[in-house]
């Protein structure tokens, strides 16, 4: 089984990106607004057994959508709930402007 991967908070995601794991600076540094997003459909499913004999069980999946930002390099950051936390502090941003 491989090693746990470290989890991030969502405005500490961006300049981790930054670090490699030897713990020295990515140079050149990354903006991942700048990599190329992506999008991966995965399913959860199921199982349903019905408690009426010689009734096959229902299988239902349901699909959920997972991002991702793929750089240059071949760096790829899963940035689900990273996209919705940017486009607020954008939003906001642009809203106290105003």
């Amino acid at each position: 089984m491989p090693p746990p991967l470290p989890l991030y908070t969502l405005d500490a995601l961006e300049p981790q990106v930054n670090v490699l794991p030897n713990g020295k600076a990515r140079k050149p540094a990354i903006k991942l607004s700048d990599c190329t997003l992506k999008e991966l459909v995965q399913y959860k499913c199921n199982l349903s057994i019905s408690e009426t004999k010689g009734q096959a069980p229902i299988i239902l999946c349901e699909p959920f959508v997972r991002l991702l930002r793929q750089c240059e390099g071949g760096l790829s950051v899963e940035t689900t709930a990273w996209e919705g936390w940017k486009a607020q502090q954008e939003g906001g941003t642009r809203n106290t402007s105003q």
